[in-house]
């Protein structure tokens, strides 16, 4: 387990939240909720509720989305610092598009979109900051880029 010290401090290199105010980190650290996952182990699949953002600590998990009956020739695997699970932030966007699973022992922290949206409604200048690289991140998503 790492300290919420320790998770600020991560979570102000990640891009997402580069920028944001040092108070603003220390209260996403304290609702942030560190997840030790055995390999094989699904996170979310489509149509699962989307309460969660997460951020890939160490490990490796894969992301494979789905379009109409068929699996898109679309699968990721995601590096250390990766966030993923970002429709969490999304307002009206309740339901997840795809599978998130371990293909090893992971570590991934969990935090609560509707818990994050309020904090970062109390810090206006990193919310802001916030929901611009989040917008970056879905268009890269989109372009294949990420």
């Amino acid at each position: 387990m790492h300290s919420k010290d320790q998770v600020k401090d991560a979570l102000a290199q990640i891009n997402l939240f580069e920028g944001c105010a040092d108070e603003t980190l220390a209260a996403i650290a304290k609702i942030a909720v560190e997840l030790n996952l055995e390999k094989g182990q699904i996170l979310y699949k489509p149509g699962d509720n989307a309460a969660n953002l997460y951020i890939l600590v160490d490990g490796i998990v894969t992301f494979i989305s789905q379009s109409g009956l068929e699996f898109l020739n679309v699968q990721r695997v995601m590096d250390r610092s990766r966030v993923f699970g970002w429709v969490a932030l999304v307002p009206e966007h309740t339901r997840r598009i795809g599978t998130a699973q371990c293909l090893e022992e992971s570590n991934i922290l969990s935090i609560n979109g509707d818990q994050l949206l309020e904090i970062l409604d109390g810090d206006t200048r990193s919310g802001y900051s916030v929901m611009r690289r989040l917008c970056t991140m879905i268009a890269s998503t989109i372009d294949g880029k990420q």
